[in-house]
């Protein structure tokens, strides 16, 4: 049996090569990298009107090869009424509706269709069993004429997905909704097709068009009971290779211009309009005396509509332009190439000047050599076609367009062949042109195809000795995303406890635009010894990014676990971006962890000096937190940063993983940043014992001083007035590096106020809040504050949990109030323990707001708590701030 995942394609299109199999194709080159193997059924017996059905696979086998591994259903002729004559009798009668039958005769179709598709079903289950499919793409499947196979294949995949308890597996994708979009032909009738397959609602089934456009007239359809996504066909735009000048083959000099049309030789897609053009283009030449041909070289297939491509030539003959019209046969794509010497499509895009698409108005609504052109830095000429202005033109891309409707669908206009020849005599124009495309494109069209299947790596299965997942949320991190990726990657041991065998790395790509993805998919080509995953969030902000990539280290390590029949302990780890890592910071981090039995382990950070070689005061404030936090994270085990912390997975599905909160900014919901420390109070409050690992060094990347040096000072680093928003620190995010200066000591003094009023409470008093009995019993944290103010505190936490018991629900937020009203309180004695336990220079609190001013000492503690209450949202925010990013 083929235990290896699969993955099946099943094309409606009934075509061995086409736009829509290229597409699939990208898809089935990145499963291939994860160890997927994909098949796929051309669809020869799904669509009749091809003269394909039950033909056998022949030369369509060599294409695919090493993509594909072409399949069909077997025996399908063997299906009741599955044949050609059925099939187009129940179109006939329940969609286009061209035969009129009466009720007992159409009922007793439908019945027909009912029995055929529930044993077409089973038999597609039964070839999904045999493949070991993991995956299920469907490609243009909202096609109504074989509602047989249609039916069948919803059956099929529910039956599929309930045997294997699977999830979200099916990508249900449609290109150009076609039975709208070929309604010259009338082929399927007047709408609404009421026996036509609409989309069913699935948990299985994620579905996907390719504009707005078809999302709205899809969901309309089928009333809005199904959620349409889009998702644009995508292209590479790290394209890497040696390709071949097929010119003099062609007898085209380099001088001469060479327009490239690759496309199926069918009268919709309006190649006399190319004809046309180059018969004008070469008379401009000519009356101009410019030394220089324009030759059109058209790769297509002329057995599909052989009368229409003797009609073209014919044409080009009378025209007097048979010789600059050069008809090459199909090429196939670099994905298909079946031998190393075939030529390609980017054989012919390398050698031309120009890509046309001078489609007809409703016939295509994507345009795959348009997006072809401009990731292969060729400009293009198009029409504009329904489409056309929705899926380019609103991103800025130049071309000369012409201009066509519904009604105006002719030959081109004087203006447009004028702009054509405008644009073909400047060469340098047409490089800066393609330049400009390129960029624009790799920001819109680039190769995420991640995002269109959503790729699920759980049906990647953990390998058995894996048992850390370190996750890395990424935003366009390109700058620097090698550096840290090698410091993840050359994580040093003792005892072989941390090899490559043992730790995986999620990357979750939260809506990069830069290259930080390609380069992370080019490290992880290089360096296949370790697992390297690519996940997507979509939702922007790093707590979603991080929730993501943990809750599918979770998942993949309970589906390895129930496949092992064993439950082993694993570790989750947050890294990020921006920071490197210590050669054993992986290794001390989880040897604490296993020898102290921690759940929660946090690391220890620090800066290169170097960064602040002419800015020794602020490092001096900085260096005064970082060794306050090595001393209370000693104690009492501290709280995690998304820098570097690590947490046993069985824990992190106890409390239900990190959670979200949001707040309001401006009129709309944005995600509050604090996940990483509120995480940490869920797994402490639920009983999870938090550990140091003191020699688990991350080191911080001193951006994040660099660009908010002036916030940190006023106390507004990440917001003000209770709004706590991300903010992009990279120094030279706005074009210019910021000025890296020194505080002077007023400065100074104000930056460390709001860094140690920002740590004390959550780091000092937080703790001892959650933990009371734990740590106000244990010797080290009663010397530390001392025997009196330990019982103290002890006896003044129960007291506040006993008034604030029924106030919040929430677990986390129920602690917020109670820790910074204990701050106030006990503020004197915590500075004198952090003064005997740190250092003399940590000093004395910062002074109070003003409005306790006239605040009568026996009332202290009463006011103390309606300031603490206005914490997350008002004046108290802005006193303690957020300051705390040393």
């Amino acid at each position: 049996m083929n235990m290896r995942p699969g993955a099946m394609f099943i094309s409606f299109d009934a075509v061995a090569v086409s736009g829509i199999i290229v597409e699939a194709s990208k898809v089935a080159k990145f499963l291939a990298r994860n160890a997927i193997k994909s098949y796929l059924d051309l669809g020869y017996d799904i669509k009749i009107d091809k003269g394909k059905f039950n033909k056998p696979y022949n030369h369509e086998q060599e294409i695919y090869k090493d993509v594909f591994e072409l399949v069909r259903v077997d025996d399908i002729d063997s299906v009741p009424y599955y044949n050609i004559d059925f099939i187009e009798r129940a179109h006939n009668i329940l969609i286009s509706r061209k035969t009129t039958v009466s009720s007992k005769e159409q009922e007793e179709i439908i019945l027909a269709v009912s029995e055929s598709s529930r044993d077409l079903a089973r038999r597609i289950v039964q070839l999904w069993e045999k493949l070991n499919i993991s995956y299920v793409i469907v490609e243009n499947g909202t096609l109504p004429e074989n509602i047989i196979y249609t039916k069948a294949l919803y059956l099929a995949i529910d039956a599929y997905g309930k045997h294997h308890g699977l999830g979200n597996f099916v990508i249900w994708r449609d290109h150009d909704l076609m039975w709208n979009s070929e309604k010259t032909v009338m082929k399927y009738g007047p709408s609404p097709y009421p026996h036509a397959v609409k989309p069913i609602k699935s948990s299985y089934i994620t579905y996907v068009t390719l504009n707005n456009h078809l999302k709205k007239k899809l969901e309309a359809w089928c009333r809005h009971e199904v959620e349409i996504k889009v998702k644009k066909n995508t292209y590479d735009f790290t394209r890497q290779g040696n390709y071949t000048n097929i010119r003099e083959n062609l007898s085209v000099r380099d001088d001469d211009i060479l327009i490239a049309r690759t496309t199926r030789i069918i009268p919709q897609k309006r190649l006399d309009r190319d004809i046309y053009l180059v018969r004008r283009l070469n008379q401009l030449f000519l009356q101009n005396s410019v030394d220089r041909k324009v030759f059109l070289v058209v790769a297509g297939d002329p057995h599909e509509d052989y009368a229409f491509y003797q009609e073209l030539k014919a044409s080009a003959k009378n025209l007097n332009i048979g010789s600059f019209v050069k008809f090459i046969g199909p090429l196939q794509h670099e994905c298909s190439a079946t031998h190393k010497n075939t030529k390609t499509i980017w054989d012919l895009y390398y050698s031309c000047d120009l890509v046309s698409f001078l489609t007809s108005w409703d016939y295509d609504s994507y345009g795959n050599p348009i997006g072809e052109a401009i990731s292969f830095k060729r400009c293009y000429i198009t029409t504009s076609y329904e489409y056309y202005w929705e899926v380019y033109g609103q991103y800025g891309f130049e071309a000369p367009v012409m201009a066509i409707s519904e009604e105006r669908d002719g030959l081109p206009d004087e203006a447009f062949i004028n702009d054509v020849y405008r644009f073909l005599k400047n060469k340098r124009l047409m490089t800066e042109v393609a330049q400009r495309n390129f960029y624009i494109g790799k920001q819109v069209l680039s190769d995420n195809v991640i995002d269109i299947l959503e790729f699920d790596y759980s049906k990647r299965q953990m390998r058995d000795n894996v048992f850390v997942s370190v996750v890395l949320p990424v935003y366009n991190e390109g700058d620097r995303i090698n550096e840290v990726l090698l410091s993840l990657f050359n994580q040093k041991t003792h005892c072989g406890m941390i090899t490559h065998e043992t730790y995986e790395l999620i990357i979750v790509d939260n809506n990069s635009t830069d290259d930080s993805v390609e380069k992370i998919k080019a490290f992880s080509a290089q360096n296949p010894i370790m697992d390297i995953h690519i996940v997507k969030e979509t939702i922007q902000g790093v707590s979603s990014a991080r929730k993501r990539g943990m809750d599918f280290a979770s998942l993949r390590s309970k589906a390895r676990d129930s496949r092992l029949g064993v439950q082993k302990k694993h570790y989750i780890v947050s890294a990020d971006a921006d920071c490197t890592v210590d050669p054993y910071w992986l290794h001390a981090l989880i040897e604490t962890m296993v020898e102290e039995d921690g759940d929660l382990g946090t690391c220890n950070y620090y800066y290169n000096e170097e960064s602040f070689r002419h800015r020794p005061n602020l490092f001096k404030e900085i260096q005064k937190t970082l060794r306050c936090r090595d001393m209370s994270f000693s104690l009492f085990g501290g709280f995690p940063d998304g820098k570097g912390f690590a947490v046993e997975r069985t824990f992190y599905d106890k409390v239900g993983g990190i959670e979200i909160f949001y707040q309001l900014n401006n009129g709309r919901f944005v995600e509050h940043l604090s996940d990483d420390w509120d995480f940490g109070i869920r797994v402490i409050a639920w009983g999870g014992k938090p550990v140091y690992a003191r020699d688990s060094r991350v080191e911080i990347n001193s951006r994040r001083v660099d660009a908010l040096l002036e916030g940190v000072i006023a106390g507004i680093a990440y917001g003000q007035d209770g709004i706590i928003t991300m903010k992009d620190v990279r120094p030279d995010v706005e074009g210019q590096k910021p000025t890296l200066c020194d505080t002077n000591p007023a400065q100074s003094q104000q930056a460390w106020f709001y860094s140690i009023k920002d740590y004390v409470p959550k780091n000092i008093v937080l703790p001892a809040l959650l933990n009371p009995q734990i740590l106000l019993e244990n010797p080290a944290v009663r010397e530390f504050f001392t025997e009196p103010v330990a019982d103290r505190l002890y006896q003044r936490i129960h007291e506040i949990k006993h008034e604030s018991r029924i106030i919040d629900f929430k677990a986390i937020h129920a602690y917020k109030t109670p820790a910074y009203r204990l701050y106030f309180e006990f503020r004197n004695e915590i500075f004198s323990a952090l003064r005997r336990a740190v250092g003399e220079d940590i000093g004395f609190p910062p002074p109070l707001p003003a409005c306790f001013d006239a605040v009568k000492p026996e009332d202290f503690e009463r006011f103390v708590y309606y300031f603490c209450e206005d914490r997350e949202s008002g004046e108290a925010h802005n006193y303690f701030a957020n300051g705390g990013v040393f």
